[in-house]
């Protein structure tokens, strides 16, 4: 892990509460697809767990399943490890990794996989590696929920606001703005803002690649390993099942 470049190396401080309105929209989705996970001997996978979202969700609605948490931010990874060791139920089901997805040391089986807003950071051909991964590691039954978050093809995103929380006698802004970068990527551009008052606290910068993908090619892609997808959800919640096919 010592040549991993965090991309959330300065916007960790603000991640954790501002994705917290996507799990508000869309958990209730996610949730009603992991209970069809077969939680049995085979552990469950939060990748890029991010500070717990997902993994909470995971051990909230299979309250008897092992959870593998997965995430290569050291930022991100502080606030997962401390919410799971906090929590006493957490700390006997929950192991947590540093590692990224692809460098993990997986188990052998996986009952299922959650893998929100994360796919945008592997390139196709890590994608191959990681659908290969997979394919060989779910148990009949199981399955990755992953999520294609827009724009799904590269295209100009105008800046617009992304979060706004208020804690204590502070709001935290953030902005987000994208334009085409090259093939299939884009980079982000986003600001982070903290304000008391009238008086600006802290102004972040951060920009990023990230690698859209359409249904279409999530399905080509997965197919050549012998997987499915199918949609699940709302359609603006961009999930999809990717599973062993029957």
């Amino acid at each position: 892990m010592a040549d991993y470049a965090d991309p959330y190396a300065v916007s960790g401080q603000f991640i954790d509460i501002m994705i917290a309105g996507w799990w508000s929209h869309f958990g209730g989705a996610v949730a009603e697809a992991v209970r069809a996970m077969p939680a049995g001997d085979a552990p469950l996978l939060d990748a890029g767990a991010g500070g717990g979202w997902g993994t909470r969700l995971l051990a909230r609605t299979l309250p008897s399943a092992r959870i593998l948490a997965v995430e290569p931010s050291p930022v991100l990874r502080a606030v997962l490890l401390s919410r799971i060791a906090a929590d006493d139920d957490l700390r006997t089901r929950v192991t947590v990794d540093g590692d990224d997805l692809l460098s993990a040391r997986l188990p052998d089986r996986l009952g299922g996989v959650v893998a929100a807003n994360l796919i945008g950071h592997f390139a196709p051909e890590e994608r191959d590696r990681l659908w290969r991964d997979l394919a060989g590691r779910l148990v009949p039954g199981g399955f990755a929920l992953v999520n294609l978050a827009p724009p799904v093809e590269p295209a100009r995103v105008e800046r617009a606001p992304m979060s706004r929380v208020e804690v204590g006698s502070r709001t935290y802004l953030g902005w987000a703005e994208a334009e085409p970068a090259g093939g299939d990527r884009i980079t982000w551009h986003m600001t982070y803002e903290v304000h008391e008052g009238d008086r600006l606290v802290s102004r972040d910068e951060v920009h990023y690649d990230w690698w859209t993908l359409t249904a279409r090619r999530l399905a080509a892609e997965t197919a050549a390993h012998g997987l499915t997808t199918q949609p699940h959800g709302p359609t603006e919640a961009g999930l999809f099942t990717v599973a062993t096919s029957p």
